[in-house]
């Protein structure tokens, strides 16, 4: 029986069978009533499904990377182009205005449409939808690349170069609507169905627990994207021999654009991980089909 009352039981697995031995009950040893000391079945399976979880929910650490560095960096690329008289600090609403107007559309474009192709109640299954975060995540930052590697070249051609807080005039800042409009589209399918799934997959007793791994890879992101500009601070740049940072203060004499591809680099590993974990996954509660139209 399950160990809280009103938590339905949950049948053994052969998954992470290194996990049972919490609930066998060694041959001659007397009854224990400690539930440190001898687990339920139900509970064994309850910590298999939260490690089995694990994984997927890691994946989404490089997206908040993505989202992490995308705060900072955008907003020095602003200063240096004609943002038409918008506050260059009122750029990172725009990810915000997408996401608002993206959800919207999600549910009344992409999901019926997506349901009349696949059969699927939400359109796409929960991994299927993360996947497709991840990988826009990965084209965001290859085209942010693309773009920072033809501002510097503009900035340098037209004199620029010791000006970086000065507006190109010639180049506006909406080309960044770009990369705002896709990180914001990778947001909605990846976080919104990483909730889904973990609320969906998680034990009935555990659903708050599960659903914090998408809080705590938001968390580590923010760790992370900070230990990767200080590696990259400090391998790249070289104050005696004059050589300037990928992540200099001036962004026209730095290199964002090197940046920028390393992150689309580490992002495209992240996808293959994450594929092969959602491969390998089996999804605990199976979503009923609805007939093609």
């Amino acid at each position: 029986m399950a160990a809280v009352r009103g938590i339905g039981k949950i049948e053994h697995t052969e998954e992470l069978r290194w996990l049972d031995k919490a609930a066998v009950r060694v041959e001659g040893q007397e009854e224990i009533n400690n539930p440190w000391r001898l687990c339920t079945v139900t509970q064994v399976e309850e910590v298999k499904i939260l490690v089995r979880l694990a994984p997927v929910s890691a994946c989404t650490v490089m997206l908040s990377v993505v989202l992490t560095e995308f705060l900072t960096l955008s907003v020095q690329q602003a200063y240096t182009l004609n943002t038409r008289g918008l506050p260059v600090a009122g750029m990172p609403v725009f990810p915000c205005l997408a996401i608002l107007l993206l959800l919207a559309g999600d549910y009344r474009a992409f999901a019926p449409l997506a349901r009349r192709l696949t059969g699927h109640p939400h359109g796409a299954s929960q991994l299927q939808r993360l996947g497709l975060g991840l990988l826009l995540s990965t084209l965001t930052v290859a085209w942010a690349g693309l773009f920072e590697r033809y501002r510097r070249a503009y900035a340098i051609r037209h004199g620029f170069l010791p000006l970086f807080l000065t507006p190109m005039p010639g180049l506006s800042a909406y080309w960044l609507l770009i990369q705002y409009c896709l990180i914001g589209l990778a947001e909605v399918f990846c976080l919104v169905a990483l909730l889904e799934f973990l609320y969906q997959e998680a034990p009935d007793a555990m659903r708050s627990l599960a659903s914090a791994y998408a809080a705590l890879a938001g968390g580590l992101g923010c760790f992370l994207a900070t230990a990767i500009n200080t590696a990259v601070d400090s391998i790249t740049g070289d104050i005696d021999a004059g050589r300037p940072s990928w992540l200099a203060q001036n962004i026209n004499v730095g290199k964002f654009d090197y940046f920028y591809w390393l992150l689309a680099v580490l992002s495209t590993i992240n996808l293959i991980v994450f594929i092969y974990f959602a491969k390998a996954y089996k999804y605990r509660i199976k979503p009923p089909t609805t007939p093609h139209n």
